[in-house]
C-alpha cells in the first residue's frame, strides 16, 4: 500500500471546505422559503422535508417526515438555529424527534421538544447532559462557518443544552405517524447507539451517520469497523431505493451504499490500495478516498 503522512489539517477538515458549496445536487429539489435563514429547507418528496445546515462545516441534514396524524423530526441538528420554530412553520402536526444517534450535531435541538425518542443504549444516557462551550472545541470557529450565525447565538458562549428522552427505542420498533411507519434498524459502527429508519411508503432509508456521501468516521471511541460492516450487510438487505443521509447531500441511490460496504470489506481484508495516513484528534488514522465517499479508520485496524 502507498501512503503519505499528514497531520489533522486537511485530513478531516479541509481548509476551504466551503469551496464545494453550493452543492449542485440540491438543485433537484424544490427549495422552501422560511423565516429561518440559518436553514436551507427542501421538499425532497411530497411528504418529507430536508432541513440542511450549510453554514457550518458538518453540513448537517435533519428530516421532517409527515404522516397523517403526526410528524417525525429525524435528528434535531446542531442546535445553532431554532429548529423547533422552523418545524412548526412547516407543519401543524404534533412533532416527535427521533435521534439516529447521540452525537452533538444531531441532538442540538432536542431540548426544545416535548417528545424525543432514541435508541435504548448507555451511549445516549452519557450524552444527554449536554456539552459546554469549551467541550465543543472548534465547532464555531471562523474556519468552520460559512454564513452569519443566527441572531442571539454567541460563538463564545454557545453550548449544547441537556435534554430528556421520552421514548426508548429498540430493534424493529415501528413508529406510527398515521398512514406510514418508520422501522428502527440498529446499525452500530459509527456509534454504538446508531440506528437507521426505514420508511417503506416512499422507499426511503434515513441513515443518520451510518452512511453519508463524504468522509465517514470510523476511528473515534465507540466506533468499530467490524460492526460497521455487519450493519451495512443488514441495511443492504432492506428494500429501499433512496438513502437519506445526515450530512452534505440527500437522496443517494442505494448502489452507493453497496459500494461503501465493498470498500469497508476491502479495508478490513487489507486489499484496499492507497490511503493517506495521519492523525485526527490524537488518533492515528488512515483515510481511503473513493469517488462519492471516503472512509477514515483507526490504525491498527
Amino acid at each position: 500500500m502507498a501512503y503519505s503522512k499528514k497531520t489533522d489539517e486537511g485530513l478531516i477538515v479541509p481548509k476551504k471546505w466551503y469551496d464545494a458549496l453550493p452543492r449542485v445536487s440540491w438543485n433537484r429539489f424544490t427549495k422552501v422559503e422560511t423565516n429561518f435563514p440559518w436553514f436551507d429547507v427542501y421538499e425532497t418528496t411530497p411528504e418529507t422535508y430536508a432541513i440542511y445546515e450549510s453554514g457550518q462545516f458538518e453540513e448537517v441534514i435533519s428530516y421532517l417526515v409527515l404522516g397523517e396524524e403526526k410528524a417525525a423530526l429525524i435528528d434535531s441538528g446542531n442546535g445553532i438555529g431554532d429548529i423547533k420554530d422552523l418545524t412548526e412553520e412547516l407543519t401543524d402536526l404534533p412533532i416527535e424527534v427521533i435521534n439516529t444517534h447521540a452525537h452533538g450535531d444531531h441532538v442540538g435541538g432536542n431540548w426544545a421538544f416535548e417528545e424525543v425518542a432514541a435508541f435504548n443504549h448507555q451511549y445516549v444516557r452519557d450524552r444527554m447532559k449536554g456539552r459546554s462551550n469549551q467541550e465543543l472545541g472548534n465547532f464555531l470557529k471562523e474556519e468552520m462557518l460559512n454564513k452569519p450565525l443566527p441572531k442571539g447565538v454567541d460563538k463564545n458562549t454557545f453550548s449544547l443544552q441537556p435534554y430528556e428522552v421520552t421514548r426508548w427505542l429498540k430493534e424493529n420498533d415501528l413508529i406510527d405517524l398515521g398512514g406510514k411507519t418508520l422501522k428502527v434498524i440498529h446499525t452500530p459502527g459509527h456509534t454504538p447507539d446508531g440506528i437507521c429508519l426505514l420508511e417503506s411508503k416512499e422507499n426511503l432509508l434515513f441513515t443518520g451517520d451510518t452512511f453519508y456521501p463524504a468522509p465517514i468516521y470510523i476511528y473515534s471511541k465507540g466506533t468499530s469497523l467490524e460492526e460497521f460492516i455487519t450493519s451495512y450487510e443488514k441495511i443492504i438487505a432492506l428494500d429501499f431505493i433512496w438513502a437519506m443521509p445526515a450530512h452534505n447531500e440527500t437522496m443517494i441511490e442505494k448502489k452507493i451504499v453497496e459500494e461503501v460496504l465493498a470498500a469497508a470489506k476491502s479495508i478490513k481484508n487489507g486489499e484496499s490500495g492507497e490511503y493517506i495516513e495521519g492523525f485526527a484528534n490524537g488518533v492515528n488514522v488512515r483515510r481511503y478516498d473513493y469517488e462519492r465517499f471516503s472512509l477514515i479508520v483507526r490504525v491498527p485496524l
